[in-house]
């Protein structure tokens, strides 16, 4: 057995991005903008609903005061690279080109001065721009990779069209997706899906 099959009718993604918070829609709304296909898998009926209870519903989606030290990581360097490549300062100006009106707090932190919706609305707004698709009440039932790349190191070479596949049910119907870069970003039942080395 050389691993899962591929069936002529998957559906083939440049990206899949498990889980529709708000981690997972920037993710999808970036890989969107450079030009990926992407679609974003959310088991719940509805996107974000964290964002929407965050902050006392205000949600506080930054800090001014965003540095590496401030963060505990076992490797240190990480939180320098990432950090640099996208600021606190990125994301405020994203929030003030859509609009949205936000208040400063104690410790330097930012929240929607009216609502949490309006930081959500500006990610779903971000990725129609990028045409990323959005499908929820999704239960993902497996991941696993495709033949041809069992290590999940990308020895399937650059163009592969896909690395991954994942089986999922909506609304009663089995479904299997394709996809060469595979993100998961759900806060539940990760443990449960098949081959995370793959990952």
């Amino acid at each position: 057995n050389n691993g899962p099959l591929m069936p002529a009718a998957a559906e083939t993604y440049d990206v899949v991005v498990i889980g529709g918070g708000a981690a997972g829609l920037m993710c999808a709304l970036t890989a969107g903008q450079r030009g990926k296909r992407v679609l974003v898998l959310e088991r719940a009926n509805r996107i974000g609903k964290k964002i929407l209870m965050s902050g006392g519903g205000r949600c506080n989606f930054t800090n001014r005061s965003v540095e590496p030290a401030n963060f505990i990581c076992n490797n240190p360097h990480f939180c320098k690279s990432a950090l640099s490549r996208y600021t606190q300062w990125d994301f405020i100006a994203l929030v003030e080109r859509h609009g949205i009106e936000y208040e400063e707090r104690k410790h330097a932190q930012l929240f929607c001065l009216h609502s949490a919706r309006d930081i959500l609305d500006m990610l779903v707004r971000e990725c129609d721009a990028a045409a990323v698709e959005i499908r929820t009440r999704c239960d993902v039932d497996s991941v696993s990779a495709t033949p041809g790349d069992r290590d999940g190191d990308g020895s399937a070479g650059p163009d592969t069209p896909s690395r991954y596949q994942v089986e999922l049910s909506q609304a009663g119907e089995h479904k299997l997706i394709a996809c060469r870069s595979l993100v998961i970003r759900s806060g539940e039942h990760t443990s449960e899906l098949q081959s995370p080395m793959y990952l």
